[in-house]
């Protein structure tokens, strides 16, 4: 099994680290603070009364605000773009699973752009843009970084999902405290270069896991236990924000350091949303809109408000300017720089259009789509006017047929250019990468073929997924089970031919040892399987375990392998019982003696 880096350790060290005045040839420091799942209306200071977040509210006072910035109505898409300045369906990502949550390597982060200008950079909390670590942050420009890549992780106190260096880290309390420790000792020991800080908690998302202490008093005023445990969070990560920023202000960096908050997409509490309309996943304004505060004193106009729009893909070309580097020009940039709205240069936003979208199954005109000019806003086939309905509640699409003609117009254009080239496949698994040996094929990334039904979730199915601007196809139901990213399972097939297939890249030709974790029933044992890759084929028995949900590792063999793209495949023989086995995940290693680590992670 990995050896486990000690976060603590690494903490005490790094604060006995000398410091250096701040922002190194008149740069300052950049800190972007966001949240996960925490709505426009999660604030104090944007009317909401019954939660407490004085430190935000105090930012708010401090900064320039955007009121009607903006976001993609999930994390994933929101993340890709604010790291590339471009939108994600162009970045090869266009999911928050299935692998389809992956930026492409040929993407461009902000921190490696900042990086190259000379700035020391780190993340801290939430990446969930590539489950592999050819895809971590490491590998997209960050020097520190203390991550998890999933969509949520599962245990707030003493977390087990957060990596650094691609190794698991020991770490004790919240989260969002552990976040903070990170995210301040990285401040403390900045050395002589100024820093980018990426401090991307995970709360108020699900599991919502909460003090005792904040739940209750939220329930207290009479909030439901539901957003009594989100407010609670809010509360929670609102003090962390306050330590960071006091953190700031003790190494003297106050006035060379810029920072800026915003979420990651809509919220998902119901108590109170300050009139929006939707939610998280929702393309209407309570799905899309973020709070965004800006704050470099001397530079920035404290608690001046600003109603001209601005998105997530503009931090990018913004970041970029502030840090004095060269905004790359070998690719388009759907972002464009805040800066003169910021420092208060021009009160026009840069943007005449605005795009959302969100399906799990490749965009495509039946989508879930948006696109937004200063006053209209086109929701598929419903029209509104933002200046008098900020609500979203009268559709006049009727009464002005061309308005909402000439921007679906607009939506399908820009639709068709975003997507050119895209296949919206999960990227093949690197196997045998000198980063990251033995790894791990999880069943969300894989193609199924099968007619059982135990799924909730179906995906990744063939044929192929559809052109971006056709319609869905209907498919038979998959094999998947959905189980908390770690814990998903292939299950309910028992019919010859039943099979599920991955796409592998492997870098190097030669022999691999071959693994599957499964869990499998007493009254299931004895179906029979294969593994078929590279040309050859790996037979199988099950044998059964404690019980259907005790997973344990089986090693089939060994199998050659060529370099490059290719499939692996696990395939139905014959199941006496109900099921074949629940198949956790296929594990492939160099046959050298890879260190193989046992059970799901």
């Amino acid at each position: 099994m990995q050896a486990k880096a000690n976060l603590l350790g690494w903490t005490l060290a790094l604060s006995t680290a000398a410091t250096v005045a701040p922002a190194a040839l008149g740069r300052p420091n950049i800190v972007l603070i966001v949240t996960d799942d925490q709505g426009w209306w999660d604030i104090g200071s944007h009317g909401n009364r019954d939660i407490e977040t004085p430190n935000l509210d105090r930012l708010a006072e401090e900064s320039v605000e955007l009121t009607r910035f903006y976001v993609q109505p999930v994390c994933a898409p929101t993340r890709a773009g604010l790291m590339t300045g471009r939108h994600y369906l162009r970045t090869g990502l266009y999911n928050t699973r299935f692998g389809g949550d992956t930026l492409h390597p040929r993407e461009v982060t902000v921190a490696d752009e900042l990086r190259k200008a000379g700035y020391r950079t780190g993340i801290f909390g939430k990446w969930h843009l590539g489950e592999y670590r050819r895809f971590h942050p490491q590998q997209r420009g960050f020097e520190e970084a203390i991550f998890f890549s999933a969509g949520h992780a599962e245990r707030y106190w003493e977390p087990d999902a957060l990596l650094r260096h691609g190794k698991p880290v020991r770490a004790r309390g919240h989260i969002t405290d552990v976040l903070t420790d990170a995210a301040s000792t990285f401040v403390r020991s900045r050395g002589d270069r100024p820093f980018f800080l990426f401090l991307a908690y995970n709360v108020p998302h699900s599991p919502l896991l909460v003090s005792d202490a904040l739940h209750e008093k939220y329930r207290a005023k009479g909030i439901d236990s539901r957003d009594a445990r989100i407010y609670g969070l809010v509360e929670q990560c609102d003090a962390a924000i306050g330590r960071v920023l006091r953190v700031i202000d003790s190494e003297g960096l106050r006035d060379d350091t810029v920072v800026l908050f915003m979420s990651d997409n809509g919220g998902v509490s119901r108590h109170f949303r300050a009139g929006l309309r939707g939610g998280k996943a929702s393309v209407y304004e309570g799905g899309v809109r973020s709070p965004f505060y800006a704050r470099w004193p001397g530079r920035f106009e404290a608690g001046r408000k600003t109603k001209a729009r601005g998105s997530h893909l503009d931090l990018y070309p913004t970041l970029l300017e502030i840090a004095g580097a060269t905004v790359p020009s070998d690719r388009e940039l759907d972002g464009r720089s805040l800066m003169p709205l910021l420092s208060g240069k021009s009160e026009k936003g840069p943007h005449e259009r605005l795009f959302h979208i969100w399906d799990r199954h490749g965009p495509s005109i039946r989508s879930r789509w948006a696109v937004a000019g200063p006053r209209y806003k086109l929701v598929g086939t419903e029209l509104y006017d933002l200046e008098a309905d900020p609500g979203e509640e009268r559709d006049i699409a009727a009464e002005k047929p061309e308005v909402a003609a000439a921007m679906r117009a607009e939506f399908v254009e820009w639709l068709a250019n975003v997507t050119e080239g895209q296949t919206f496949q999960p990227v093949p698994v690197p196997v045998g990468d000198s980063l990251e040996d033995p790894v791990d094929l999880l069943p969300s990334w894989a193609r199924h073929k099968g007619r059982h039904a135990s799924v909730t979730q179906p995906y990744h199915r063939d044929p192929a997924p559809p052109a971006p601007l056709g319609e869905r196809p209907v498919e038979e139901s998959t094999v998947y089970t959905f189980g908390a990213y770690y814990w998903d399972t292939i299950e309910g097939w028992s019919e010859p031919g039943e099979s599920v297939r991955w796409t592998i890249d492997v870098a190097e030709a030669g022999e691999f040892d071959i693994t599957l974790v499964y869990a499998c029933d007493i009254a299931d044992e004895g179906g029979e399987f294969e593994v078929v890759a590279g040309g050859g084929a790996l037979r199988g028995k099950v044998r059964s375990t404690p019980g259907r949900t005790f997973f344990e590792p089986h090693e089939l063999g060994t199998l050659p392998l060529p370099k490059g793209v290719s499939e692996l495949q696990v395939r139905v023989i014959s199941a006496p019982g109900l099921d074949l086995m629940a198949l956790n995940r296929v594990r492939i290693g160099r046959s050298s003696g890879a260190d193989q680590a046992d059970g799901p992670r």
